[in-house]
């Protein structure tokens, strides 16, 4: 029997919703999208268990329904837009790597567009600290310009027009900036012995440098107050080109030769018991500027904190420096070589470094503000 439907005789409502429904239909078919379902985020390496937060630059996988790139139209993570030409679908799942780009808006949610609408799934990004690492030269002389070392910078827009290094309340803008430094001018009237901070100002973050600027804390020689015993290879010069925070020690070929040289000879430092028994939290800084490169077996710089200790040889690869022929502040191993005959704390409160190096090779060693520091601080 065959059946004849009569539009006059449906009612209007249900005829209008059967053609819409048709019209609908006719469209899905010309364009071939269909909705959007999300169910889940993973890790790329576990591809079972839901994790609902991860780091900015990890890799995640979206699981769902409909999630193959010609079905979408954009991808959002909180307001940061995702280039869809750096996604990849498979089996209705989304593989994507989280941008590298802070949030205006924080959501707390993964939004995926197509012709069907927006689907949402919640989802945090944790972005990383602002990190400073260290200053380039922690004496950098007032007015001059001071490099700073860290990471994140671009991340948080650490430049010339949304940053400022603060000297302890002097404010000074960023110069020059890339992702892992940035440069600014030490004011003119700066005070001494001072934490240096580097603060965003379009995402409101701030980070501390370690160390201090003109250090004070724990100093050992200055070669200003706190001098060696011998005072032969100390630049007194004002007019010497090298001078930069006062006197210095410097050994080159003109230091009368000897098949060493004393660069440190100091008695009553004021080590802590903690700096003693445990010098692994500590370090050794100094400014150090040379023209030499370090060559293991020719050139050896050792250290000890009393006679009858073994002296600790400091290596090559433990001084690690940037460019030849320019102060720079460098770290070095501080370490306890105790006698077994004298243990005591009591003993180790000398300070001694002594440069030791081929009478064939060409020395020029500069040194100026030894000091102790925790690392870190």
């Amino acid at each position: 029997m065959r059946m004849i439907m009569n539009f006059e005789k449906v009612s209007y409502p249900i005829w209008v919703i059967f053609l819409l429904c048709f019209a609908v239909s006719c469209s899905d078919n010309e364009d071939g999208t269909m909705p959007i379902t999300l169910t889940k985020v993973t890790t790329v390496s576990d591809m079972q268990t839901p994790i609902v937060e991860a780091s900015l630059g990890d890799f995640i996988a979206i699981h769902g329904t409909g999630l193959d790139i010609n079905n979408i139209d954009s991808i959002l993570i909180n307001d940061v837009k995702v280039d869809l030409r750096e996604v990849y679908t498979e089996n209705d799942i989304l593989y994507l790597k989280i941008p590298v780009k802070l949030a205006v808006e924080v959501t707390n949610k993964i939004y995926i567009y197509n012709h069907w609408g927006c689907q949402e799934i919640v989802f945090k990004t944790n972005s990383p600290d602002l990190y400073l690492e260290r200053m380039f030269n922690e004496y950098t002389k007032p007015g001059d310009t001071i490099m700073i070392y860290g990471d994140f910078f671009e991340l948080y827009e650490i430049d010339s027009l949304n940053a400022v290094v603060d000297f302890n309340g002097k404010i000074s803008k960023v110069i020059t900036s890339a992702d892992k430094y940035l440069t600014a001018q030490v004011p003119k009237d700066v005070d001494k012995n001072i934490k240096v901070k580097v603060k965003g100002l379009k995402y409101d973050v701030e980070a501390t440098c370690p160390g201090r600027y003109y250090d004070r804390e724990c100093m050992i020689m200055d070669f200003d107050e706190l001098v060696p015993t011998s005072m032969a290879n100390v630049v007194v010069d004002e007019e010497d080109e090298q001078r930069f925070s006062g006197n210095f020690l410097r050994i080159d070929d003109k230091s009368t030769w000897n098949s060493w040289w004393y660069i440190a000879e100091i008695s009553d430092v004021p080590f802590t018991d903690d700096m003693l028994d445990n010098p692994d939290d500590y370090e050794i800084k100094c400014e150090f500027r040379t023209a030499n490169q370090l060559i293991d077996g020719k050139i050896k710089f050792c250290n000890y904190l009393f006679w009858d200790a073994a002296p600790m040889e400091w290596v090559s690869t433990d001084f690690v420096i940037q460019n030849f022929n320019r102060w720079e502040t460098i770290r070095l191993p501080f370490v306890v070589n105790r006698s077994t005959t004298y243990p005591e704390n009591s003993y180790y409160h000398s300070f001694n470094m002594r440069l030791e190096i081929d009478e064939t090779i060409a020395r020029n060693f500069s040194f100026d503000n030894i000091r102790i520091c925790r690392k870190g601080d």
